[in-house]
């Protein structure tokens, strides 16, 4: 499989796995939901920071919190995010993927980082998180399922 759609499909396994955190935590009380919450808008805040970084190349601004109080906020910005990185990766080539980019940081210092390694981060970053949320999830009697990448079509 070529890396561009070894990619596109792990993004989309992300997005499916964010999908069911997102529901599962739908189904807990707004007293259960406090960590959730908090993981669910990290993730959210870190994979709109390096979609900006790998358009703009520059570390951007992060999110407000207060833009997303509610899980229907971070449902609706997961939903911008599948959208805008779907965008992203289909502009890439199999050489931009492979390739550097130098971005500037928050502190303006700027730094050669390989698109490819910026990619994985935020797949990894998800997987971290996706397992904290399931365990979570797990505990509140709203286990999100397997979510394995074997299984996911």
């Amino acid at each position: 499989m070529a890396e561009k759609a070894h990619i596109q499909t792990l993004f989309a396994y992300h997005w499916h796995t964010t999908d069911q955190m997102i529901a599962g935590a739908g189904k807990l009380s707004p007293d259960e939901v406090g960590a959730i919450h908090e993981i669910l808008f990290h993730l959210l805040r870190a994979d709109s920071a390096w979609r900006h970084t790998l358009e703009s190349a520059q570390q951007p601004a992060a999110l407000a919190a207060e833009d997303f109080a509610t899980l229907e906020a971070i449902g609706a910005g997961f939903a911008k995010e599948r959208d805008a990185w779907g965008s992203l990766l289909e502009s890439l080539s199999e050489e931009d993927i492979s390739g550097e980019m130098i971005v500037t940081r928050y502190n303006g210092v700027q730094a050669p980082l390989e698109r490819w390694r910026m990619l994985h981060q935020v797949l990894m970053h998800g997987m971290q998180h996706h397992a904290e949320l399931a365990q979570l999830l797990t505990a509140g009697g709203q286990s999100p399922g397997n979510i394995d990448f074997i299984f996911y079509r």
